[in-house]
């Protein structure tokens, strides 16, 4: 009974190392470009909604981030703003968003943006950009994912694959998250 208690107590523990100092190093700085934007569709209801309610939940559980809705006006504004540096996360349908990587039809002017799908669902996709900062990533797909039921929430596991545009693959971060591995320092 002893011996289990000490092999308990001692598990316990190696696991709060190990996980507590994790926790202690991700934690969110604010950077030079302020709150963290995410945009949506305003031709899209449902990008509008779904945004309102991952910023809610990003608010609770990453309160320093400073989240919020920046409604765009359209999914060529939200490319605009998705292809500029610093440029957040974006809330939008899966095929305006797969027109978006490729640079195809409205998007010819912006051309191919080079996306990351953090998490999704049945309709829609959380991105952000290529060179997003793994932590960051790692962070937000860890906030969004505490309450994955309410909108069907998963983290896809697909990889980059060269000269394959036929869908967006998962950032780094994201799939650090979804396979739990720790991220490197």
């Amino acid at each position: 009974m002893n011996r289990r208690c000490a092999l308990t107590g001692i598990a316990a523990l190696t696991a709060w190392a190990t996980f507590g100092g994790q926790a202690a190093d991700l934690q969110w700085k604010r950077g030079r470009e302020g709150d963290l934007l995410m945009h949506t569709d305003g031709q899209d209801p449902g990008s509008g909604e779904i945004g309102e309610i991952l910023v809610k939940q990003l608010r609770k559980v990453l309160p320093e981030s400073g989240a919020r809705v920046a409604r765009e006006s359209s999914a060529t504004a939200v490319a605009r703003a998705m292809a500029a540096p610093q440029a957040g996360v974006a809330v939008i349908a899966y095929d305006i968003a797969l027109e978006m990587y490729r640079g195809s039809a409205a998007f010819k002017a912006v051309g191919p943006i080079d996306l990351r799908v953090l998490v999704e669902n049945y309709k829609y996709q959380v991105l952000c950009s290529a060179d997003f900062q793994r932590d960051r990533a790692y962070m937000l797909t860890q906030a969004l994912m505490q309450d994955p039921v309410l909108l069907k929430l998963t983290v896809p596991d697909r990889l980059l694959v060269a000269a394959n545009r036929d869908s967006i693959p998962t950032h780094p971060g994201a799939l650090a998250f979804l396979k739990s591995q720790p991220l490197e320092k």
